[in-house]
């Protein structure tokens, strides 16, 4: 829901960023049209893309699924769906939300050909492990393990940035798999990571509430930047 303090906030922005005394109509009119006005959005959910950081989406709490949803064939479509969107993008986890769809579900995946050119030491470190694909649906997780470890994380709603992320060392989750069967997923590690970042989803929340702010850097910095190493310029 739209908040008017958002657009007020927006003025006052406006008006340290200037300097001014006051702010002209023309620019009240401004504000207003980028607040109201905003491009239809043709695309409906469930998504064949990610959606980004600023879709509200996002920041909303996913609902329960009713169980009775879980059997019919629009839900099984949409969980294929979901899997079908994670492959495309190459990511080894995703979220309703992240298609659209403010639902308590999400997926996780991650294969022997995915971890292949990851270098046996840095699997070790980070105890990484495959997971064959599994759905969690109104997962319910707990922390059996508060010991924090501290990486790197991406994510697809937040392209070309990473930041560095403490997450517990092993979590538990009961959920209901595709069929609606309940089961126990136990985790540590790489994978307890990957889980807790879904769950966070589902919450409303990304990587960025987490993170180390001073950790949070583009991607490809290096190359973008083009840094001339001798001449200790930026070109």
């Amino acid at each position: 829901m739209f908040k008017y303090s958002n657009l007020f906030g927006g003025c006052a922005k406006i008006i340290q960023k200037s300097n001014a005394r006051f702010i002209s109509f023309r620019s009240i009119k401004k504000l207003y049209s980028m607040y109201f006005n905003k491009t239809i959005e043709t695309a409906k959910p469930p998504y064949d893309f990610i959606c980004q950081v600023g879709n509200p989406i996002l920041r909303q709490k996913a609902s329960l699924i009713d169980i009775k949803e879980i059997q019919t064939v629009e839900f099984q479509k949409t969980l294929d769906h979901l899997y079908k969107v994670l492959r495309e993008s190459d990511t080894v986890g995703l979220a309703a939300p992240q298609i659209g769809l403010a639902w308590q579900v999400f997926v996780i995946e991650l294969t022997e050909e995915t971890l292949k050119d990851v270098h046996p030491t840095i699997r070790l470190h980070c105890q990484i492990e495959p997971q064959p694909l599994t759905y969690f649906i109104n997962p319910e997780m707990e922390v059996t393990n508060s010991e924090e470890l501290i990486f790197h994380e991406t994510c697809g709603s937040i392209e070309y940035f990473h930041a560095e992320v403490a997450r517990p060392k092993e979590i538990q989750i009961k959920a209901l798999d595709r069929f609606g069967k309940s089961f126990c997923w136990k985790a540590e590690g790489w994978l307890a990571r990957i889980a807790h970042h879904e769950m966070d989803h589902l919450k409303g929340l990304l990587y960025t509430d987490r993170m180390f702010p001073l950790t949070f850097e583009y991607n490809n910095w290096d190359k973008k930047n083009n840094i001339d190493e001798e001449k200790n310029i930026i070109k």
